[in-house]
């Protein structure tokens, strides 16, 4: 595997096998060199850029000493990502080495297996934390039972801490499963489909962060979450052997998938069809990060709706697969009936066996005359 080290072979410095197997601690000392800047003062500046939010707005609250701070989204957010994409490469290392690798070895998967497990063990404690820290959020910011405030108050454009927080840890996610592709030795038909993936939610993610549409983004994340750490969950469960258990669980997921796409579709048609045009700011002032525009409204709506119309399609191709699969192996199979040799054709084998019979009779004599 590509997080365990192979003490007997030391492979050559620079070297492609090198790099792969000892990625996780090249990147954390990458990411030291930043943390270490923050200790200096000819360096803190700089270093404070790729790791603390940045563009940061302070106000007094309601006339009095109180301050509160507020986060933006701007250019020096790139930084932010850089470093955190390398902190999620570090993590994701120390999983594989220290808890993957580890249950690998006592299962005994094949490759196709392995491959599966590597991957549904990585998402696995991501979706878990996304989802729990964005329902804290949600209720922190009282999302619920308050609906409208997914759109009162547009634009968003200013974000507590943890908001802003939560989507840059949220983007520096996906950018660092690119380069875990070559740290984890890909396949190259199994390349595409991983890639597709990534760029979908870095494209949603980002959309929403940069359009100020984060409220409505964030719910649907937490849902969309939830939903797939039951899967993976359930998946892990299948390859560990863990069957009854597996089934159980794919029985709830398949209820809460259908749940969580009529969710987001309801919460998008509310946001983006009823809520924001009813606003008095409904226009488009990008110095404002307003685009609470028609064109831009429909547009991102679109979006949500044709995303969660694929994710039925699959769902529903994914059904209809296993359950022919399941018929397929319920099914007996049918016994071909053993041909019987015909008549003739046993005589003629019988003939031939004597004839040869006959003829090593008479080699053998033959040899006997010559010997006397």
């Amino acid at each position: 595997m590509p997080g365990r080290r192979n003490k007997n072979k030391n492979a050559p410095v620079f070297s492609h096998e090198f790099i792969i197997t000892n990625h996780g601690d090249i990147v954390s000392c990458v990411c030291m060199v930043f943390m270490i800047g923050l200790m200096f003062q000819v360096t803190s500046k700089v270093a404070a850029v790729f790791i603390a939010p940045q563009h940061n707005v302070s106000r007094n609250l309601n006339g009095t000493d109180a301050v509160v701070t507020s986060y933006t989204n701007g250019p020096k957010d790139f930084c932010t990502i850089f470093f955190y994409s390398m902190a999620w490469i570090v993590v994701h290392a120390i999983i594989q080495e220290y808890i993957l690798d580890r249950v690998i070895r006592k299962l005994h998967l094949s490759k196709t297996k392995n491959t599966k497990f590597n991957d549904s063990g990585g998402l696995l404690p991501f979706y878990f934390a996304s989802a729990a820290w964005g329902l804290d959020i949600m209720m922190k910011e009282h999302f619920f039972p308050n609906i409208s405030r997914l759109w009162e108050g547009y634009p968003h454009n200013e974000m507590s801490f943890m908001l802003k927080f939560y989507f840059i840890l949220q983007i520096s996610h996906w950018v660092h499963c690119l380069p875990e592709l070559y740290f984890m030795k890909a396949k190259k038909d199994e390349i595409f489909p991983k890639v597709q993936l990534y760029i979908e939610y870095l494209l949603f993610i980002w959309a929403a962060y940069m359009l100020n549409f984060t409220h409505v983004a964030l719910c649907c994340l937490t849902i969309h979450y939830a939903v797939e750490f039951v899967f993976h969950f359930m998946r892990l469960m299948k390859l560990s052997g863990k069957y009854d258990i597996a089934n159980n669980i794919f029985i709830l997921w398949s209820l809460l998938f259908v749940l969580a796409r009529l969710a987001i579709i309801a919460l998008t048609v509310m946001t983006f069809w009823y809520g924001l045009p009813r606003l008095e700011n409904a226009g488009l002032n990008v110095d404002l990060g307003n685009f609470n525009n028609p064109m831009i409204r429909i547009t991102a709506m679109a979006g949500v709706l044709l995303m969660q119309a694929w994710l039925a399609w699959n769902f529903i191709y994914y059904q209809i697969r296993l359950w022919r699969e399941k018929v397929a192996s319920s099914s007996p199979k049918k016994r071909e009936p053993r041909k019987k040799p015909k008549a003739g054709k046993k005589k003629e084998e019988a003939v031939e066996e004597e004839s040869e019979e006959e003829s090593m009779d008479e080699k053998n004599e033959a040899v006997k005359v010559k010997k006397s």
